[in-house]
Order: structure tokens, then C-alpha cells, then sequence
């Protein structure tokens, strides 16, 4: 029997999932789904396990992390952005990312505490070629990000929510960590994790090339390659899980969190 695990189509997953990509394990396999609707197949079991958004961590009452691998950042992301023609001081409305539900609570959070705006809500999905009005920022997530980037569209502002959150806070922004529902994966799995991340960090310059090639991108390779090897951070620390404490606390008051902290460990 097939046993698949849940991730993104995005390149911050690929070395995390190198192997399982590959079909390099027999009966193990990849499920790609938006940052949004990776919990559903996790808890009808069409997944087994699932690079689950930290917000869904939070918000899911029987879902546990493992403690090994993340996808997150110290300081700037490059993935996770406010776009805007305005300055930050002068937007009015932000337009949240339907796609994502941790990027969108991270704003809201930022925006709340330490950018001392005050704005309107919206939610879509947001196009590369989606034309921006006044006064108005949008959230962005994933490849969509590195595509601004690569484009470096005139007259656009750019503000990178990770810096901003590693600026006010001191600590990593932890977007997503490996989740279960109700059987841990056994000690095999964990090692096939193991194995897939070991190989996959190791051929960062190949991951790209296959998701350049594949995926018809207009990331340009040198923000690829930095992506990968300077922004995006997969090892759980200490300071990942304090960090992922203080962004439960400072963003209670706009979510239902079912958990006290991460695991519900305090």
C-alpha cells in the first residue's frame, strides 16, 4: 500500500521531501496541496504525515509536530512578502494570500504589534501580473515571492515579513514543521525523513535545476540559490520553539488556538 506524504509545491520543501520526490522509497510518495489545505488530508488520512503549517499546528487539538525538521528563517525569507506601490506607513487595505494561513496570521500579528498601521482585510489569491492599486499591500507567499524578486518590478515596495518578525522579536518565524494525527511514524519513517533531508541538503544545485526546468519559473537561479542555501533553515531548535510560543501569544486575539504552546509541551 501507498503511503503519501503531504508537503507544497514550493522549492522550500524540496530538500526537506528530495527522496520522496524521486520515488526513492517503495511505497512512500509525495502529495502536493497549498499551505491551506494540507490539514484536511491529514485528518481524513489521506496522508500519513504533512509539512503542516505552523497556524494549523496551533489550531488542530490532536495534531502533533515532530521535533527534527522545519521550514522557517532567520531574518529575511524572501518568500513571505508585503507587496505594495505605497509606502508602509501609507496603506490603507491589505489583500491576504488565500493560499496561506500562517503568512496571513503573521502579518496580522506584525501589524498589530510593531508596524503601527491600522488597515482593512481582504482575501485572494494574488497573480504575478496582478495589477496593484494605491494604498494598497499585498501578502505573498511561496514561488509567487521569489517570482517578484527575479522580476524586480519598478515602483513596487517590498517588506520581507520574516525580517520584520527576526527585527522586532529576536527569534526564527517557524512557517511549518512535520505533523501526525494519530500514530507517530514508526522508526523506519523517521529515518527515510532522515535520509530524504541528508541527501536533499545536499543537492540543493540539482533541486533547483529540476524545479526551474519543471515547473516553467521565472525565478531567476541566483535568488534560487540563495533561497535555498542562506534564507530557508530546517533544523528545530530552542529558539524555534520559543519563537513559535511568543507568535501563539501575540496573535491569540485573532485566532481560536486550540494549543497553549507548541505540542502543548508548557
Amino acid at each position: 500500500m501507498i503511503k503519501y506524504l503531504g508537503t507544497v509545491p514550493f522549492l522550500n520543501s524540496k530538500p526537506l521531501t528530495y527522496l520522496f520526490d524521486n520515488n526513492s522509497f517503495e511505497n512512500y510518495k509525495t502529495s502536493e496541496y497549498y499551505p491551506s489545505s494540507l490539514l484536511d488530508p491529514l485528518v481524513s488520512g489521506e496522508v500519513f504525515l504533512s509539512l503542516l503549517p505552523i497556524a494549523d499546528h496551533l489550531s488542530g487539538e490532536s495534531v502533533i509536530s515532530l521535533t527534527d525538521y522545519c521550514i522557517s528563517s532567520y531574518g529575511k525569507v524572501d518568500s513571505v512578502l508585503l507587496v505594495s506601490k505605497s509606502k508602509l506607513k501609507d496603506i490603507k487595505t491589505v489583500v491576504l494570500d488565500s493560499r496561506s494561513k500562517s503568512s496571513n496570521m503573521l502579518f496580522k500579528t506584525l501589524q498589530s504589534h510593531f508596524l503601527n498601521i491600522d488597515v482593512d482585510y481582504e482575501v485572494r489569491e494574488p497573480k504575478l501580473n496582478m495589477k496593484m492599486k494605491p494604498d494598497v499591500g499585498y501578502v505573498t507567499i511561496g514561488d509567487l515571492s521569489l517570482e517578484i524578486i527575479s522580476s524586480n518590478p519598478i515602483g513596487v515596495n517590498t517588506y520581507d515579513l520574516g525580517e520584520i518578525w527576526f527585527n522586532e522579536t529576536g527569534f526564527p518565524f517557524t512557517f511549518g514543521t512535520y505533523n501526525y494525527l494519530h500514530s507517530s511514524p514508526n522508526e523506519e519513517e523517521l529515518n527515510l525523513l532522515d535520509d530524504s533531508y541528508q541527501e536533499g541538503s545536499q543537492h540543493a544545485s540539482l533541486i533547483i535545476d529540476d524545479f526551474l526546468v519543471m515547473n516553467g519559473s521565472k525565478i531567476r537561479r541566483k535568488v534560487a540559490e540563495k533561497y535555498l542555501n542562506e534564507r530557508i533553515f530546517y533544523k528545530i531548535t530552542n529558539q524555534h520553539i520559543k519563537g513559535i510560543n511568543l507568535f501563539r501569544d501575540l496573535s491569540s486575539k485573532f485566532a481560536n488556538w486550540k494549543k497553549n504552546s507548541f505540542n502543548n509541551e508548557v
